[in-house]
C-alpha cells in the first residue's frame, strides 16, 4: 500500500461511492423512523434548543426567553444558520436541510481524500464504503444539530492539508476548516490544534500559528460576546457537560485521569480512540518527515479528546475526532514505507466502527425519534396549547422552542443561578426558590434527575409516561408538579383533559390529591 498524490484513471468514484453509501444510510434511517411514528420527528430534543436560540436571535436577542439573556446553546455559529424561517412552519426543518447537505459534502471529501491518498484498489473501496458508516454520518445527520457540520470543518482540514502537503499550496479548505471549526464547537480547537502540529513539523510553522491564532480569537471572541452581555464566558451548556451527569460535581483538571478511564470503560468507541492513538504513538519512532507531521496531528487530536470530550448520547460528541484522527492516519501510515501491519489493522478498526454504530443506528434510530415524539411534543403541546403559561422544566428543548411563555431550565442550559446552584450547593429543596422568584406555578421534570432539590411543597399533580421501546430521555416519567397548592386543582383539571389527546407510545394519568 503507498501514497498517490495524483488521481488514477482507474479509480474515480471513491467520492461518489462514499456519497451514496452516506445518502442511503441516511434515507434508510429516516425511512424506519417515519414509519415507526408517522411522522418527522428528530431522535434528541436539543435540535430544538438551538431553534429556541435562533428564534430569539431572529427577535434581537439571545437566548430562549424573550427579554432574557442565556448561553444555552453549545455552538456559536449553528443557531445563526438556524436564523431564517424562524417564526414559520418551515422553520422545524431547516436543521434537517443544513445536516443533509453537511452528509453529502463530508462523504464527497471523503472519498476525494481516499482517492488520492490510496493506491491499493481494495484497500481504497473499502474505506470509500466504510468511512460514512464509521463516522455515523446518517446517525448524526438524523439529530439534526451541529455535530455533521464539526465532522465536515474536520474533513475540509484533513483534505487542506493533504493538499498542502502534495502541492504545497494554501487550500482554502484548510483555512476554512482549522478557523470555523472550533466555531462549530469548542473541541474542535483539538484538530486545529493538531493540524497546527503538522504544519508545524513540516516547516510551516508560521501558517499553523497564524490560523490557530485566528481561531483562538474566533472562541475568545465569543467569550467577550457572552460576558458583554452579562453571561459567563463559557456557554451554560458547556459547563454543564464539562461538569459531568449529577450534581455537586464541577469540572476539575484533577479528575481528567479518572474521566479518561471511566469513558473506555464505558464506551467502545473510546476504546478505539485510544487504541488509533496508542499506535500512532507508535509509529511515530518508525516513520520520518510529512508521515511522522500528519501521526503526531492524529494523537494529538485524539489525545486532547480523550482529556475533554465526550463519548456517546446517540453516538455524536467523538465523531469529529474519531474521523479527523483515523483520517490523519490514513493519510501518514498509507504514504509511509513498511507500515502494512498498520494500515490492515486500521482497516479493521474502520470495519468494526462501521458495523457497530450501522447495527446501533438501525436498532435506535427509530426509536430516538418515537421517545420524543411520544414524550417531549406532548410536554410541549401541553405547555403552548393547554397551560399557556410559564412553566419549569429539566430538559429544555421542545418545550421553548416557538413558546411566548416563560420556560425556566433547572438544570441550567438556559439558567446560570439554576445551573451553579445545582453544580455547587445543591441543598434539599435547592429548585423551590429558584421556581418561586421566577413565578412558575408548573414544573414539568424527571424526579430521578431533580432528586432532593424537588421543593417540599410541591403536589405532584400529574404524570406523562413513555411507553415505547428505547429512545434517548432523561426519563421515562415526567412528573407535572404544581409549585404552589393553589395551583393544583387547575393543573389537575387540564392534565385530565389533555390526556385523551396525547401522541405517540405514551400515557398521560392525573395523580390523586393525597
Amino acid at each position: 500500500m503507498a501514497y498517490a498524490a495524483t488521481l488514477t484513471a482507474e479509480r474515480r468514484f471513491e467520492p461518489a461511492i462514499a456519497a451514496g453509501v452516506g445518502v442511503a444510510m441516511f434515507i434508510l434511517v429516516q425511512a424506519m423512523a417515519y414509519q415507526l411514528v408517522g411522522t418527522f420527528e428528530y431522535p434528541l430534543d436539543d435540535v430544538y434548543i438551538h431553534l429556541a436560540v435562533a428564534e430569539q436571535i431572529a427577535a434581537g436577542g439571545y437566548g430562549v426567553n424573550p427579554g432574557e439573556y442565556t448561553s444555552a446553546a453549545s455552538s456559536p455559529i449553528y443557531p445563526l444558520l438556524l436564523v431564517p424561517f424562524a417564526g414559520t412552519a418551515w422553520h422545524v426543518y431547516l436543521p434537517l436541510a443544513w445536516n443533509a447537505v453537511a452528509l453529502v459534502l463530508v462523504a464527497f471529501l471523503w472519498g476525494r481524500i481516499v482517492q488520492d491518498a490510496v493506491t491499493d484498489r481494495l484497500a481504497a473501496l473499502a474505506l470509500a464504503v466504510l468511512g460514512p458508516l464509521a463516522f455515523n454520518l446518517a446517525g448524526i445527520a438524523q439529530v439534526g444539530m451541529e455535530h455533521t457540520l464539526h465532522v465536515l470543518a474536520g474533513m475540509a482540514v484533513l483534505r487542506g492539508l493533504q493538499i498542502q502537503l502534495d502541492q504545497g499550496r494554501l487550500h482554502w479548505l484548510l483555512v476554512a476548516g482549522m478557523v470555523l471549526g472550533p466555531m462549530i464547537r469548542f473541541e474542535g480547537l483539538a484538530v486545529t490544534g493538531g493540524a497546527a502540529l503538522a504544519l508545524a513539523m513540516t516547516g510551516r510553522w508560521k501558517t499553523g500559528t497564524a490560523l490557530f491564532g485566528a481561531a483562538a480569537a474566533l472562541v475568545a471572541g465569543f467569550m467577550v460576546f457572552l460576558t458583554s452581555i452579562g453571561l459567563e464566558p463559557l456557554p451554560n451548556s458547556v459547563m454543564a457537560k464539562l461538569a459531568g451527569g449529577g450534581q455537586d460535581s464541577r469540572f476539575s483538571l484533577t479528575t481528567l485521569p479518572l474521566k479518561v478511564v471511566a469513558q473506555v470503560a464505558a464506551s467502545d468507541k473510546a476504546i478505539v480512540m485510544l487504541v488509533a492513538v496508542i499506535i500512532g504513538a507508535v509509529a511515530l519512532v518508525r516513520v520520518a518527515g510529512r508521515a511522522r507531521a500528519l501521526i503526531a496531528g492524529a494523537v494529538f487530536a485524539g489525545a486532547g479528546h480523550l482529556l475533554l470530550g465526550q463519548f456517546g448520547w446517540f453516538n455524536r460528541y467523538e465523531l469529529y475526532a474519531l474521523s479527523f484522527v483515523l483520517g490523519m492516519l490514513m493519510l501518514g501510515l498509507f504514504r509511509a514505507d513498511d507500515m502494512k501491519s498498520a494500515c490492515a489493522l486500521l482497516l479493521v478498526g474502520f470495519a468494526y466502527l462501521a458495523f457497530s454504530y450501522g447495527i446501533w443506528l438501525v436498532q435506535n434510530g427509530k426509536y430516538g425519534a418515537l421517545a420524543i415524539y411520544s414524550q417531549q411534543r406532548n410536554m410541549s403541546s401541553f405547555a403552548k396549547e393547554v397551560y399557556q403559561k410559564p412553566v419549569a422544566v429539566n430538559d429544555l428543548g421542545y418545550v421553548a422552542w416557538n413558546n411566548p411563555n416563560y420556560v425556566l431550565d433547572l438544570w441550567g442550559l438556559a439558567s446560570y443561578r439554576a445551573l451553579s446552584t445545582r453544580l455547587d450547593n445543591p441543598q434539599d429543596g435547592w429548585a423551590d426558590e429558584i421556581v418561586q422568584d421566577a413565578g412558575v406555578k408548573l414544573a414539568m421534570i424527571y424526579d430521578e434527575l431533580i432528586g432532593s432539590g424537588i421543593g417540599a411543597d410541591w403536589i405532584k399533580v400529574g404524570t406523562l409516561q413513555y411507553q415505547g421501546a428505547g429512545g434517548f430521555l432523561g426519563g421515562r416519567n415526567v412528573s407535572f408538579y404544581a409549585t404552589t397548592a393553589e395551583a393544583a386543582p387547575e393543573l389537575r383539571k387540564q392534565i385530565a383533559d389533555f390526556a385523551p389527546r396525547v401522541v405517540g407510545a405514551a400515557e398521560m394519568w392525573v395523580e390523586d390529591a393525597p
